[in-house]
């Protein structure tokens, strides 16, 4: 019975190491798959870089472009002004809205007060032409404050815009309400 046991024992301990050695050449096997899958990973994200940089480059081309042929019939009419020109390279090199009425509309937009991140989120979810920073954004809303479009909401140490026409609520008065 001991001689079963042991050639029992030394066969489970044959199947162990060949099972052992199967797992290795395995995990291996996949690491360098994997590896080579990380490889052409990096590569594809290059290339999608260089690809988004190519088309930036072309759209401000065509843009440029634009701005030119306008120059162009310009000067081959010769019958618009300087301030033509300016309005035309105005229209094709960035948006004809400013800043200052986008906030007010996302102030309008919104029921709340909303502070300068916010605001900032907003609009560049919405405006992808536009280098949109924080302080950029709070420096529109200050000015739409100072414009009297909007109205500036201090608490704590927090600093809140919400549109002129959407003040919040007033705070209940003293005074007895009436009984229906």
């Amino acid at each position: 019975m001991a001689a079963t046991d042991t050639a029992l024992q030394s066969e489970y301990v044959e199947k162990v190491d060949a099972d052992l050695k199967h797992n290795l050449s395995e995990q291996e096997r996949l690491r360098s798959e994997a590896e080579a899958l990380e490889l052409q990973l990096e590569g594809l994200r290059k290339d999608h870089d260089l690809l988004v940089s190519v088309k930036a480059a072309l759209e401000q081309r065509a843009i440029s472009g634009s701005a030119q042929k306008a120059r162009g019939k310009q000067r081959e009419t010769g019958a618009a002004n300087s301030q033509d020109v300016a309005v035309k390279r105005r229209k094709y090199t960035r948006s004809a809205v400013p800043l200052r009425e986008l906030v007010v509309a996302v102030l309008a937009e919104r029921n709340e007060p909303c502070s300068a991140a916010e605001v900032t989120k907003v609009l560049a979810s919405n405006q992808t032409d536009r280098a949109l920073t924080v302080q950029l954004v709070r420096n529109a809303l200050e000015s739409s404050v100072a414009k009297n479009q909007s109205e500036r909401i201090k608490q704590q140490n927090s600093v809140y815009y919400m549109a002129r026409n959407q003040a919040p609520a007033a705070e209940p008065s003293n005074a007895p309400e009436e009984m229906a």
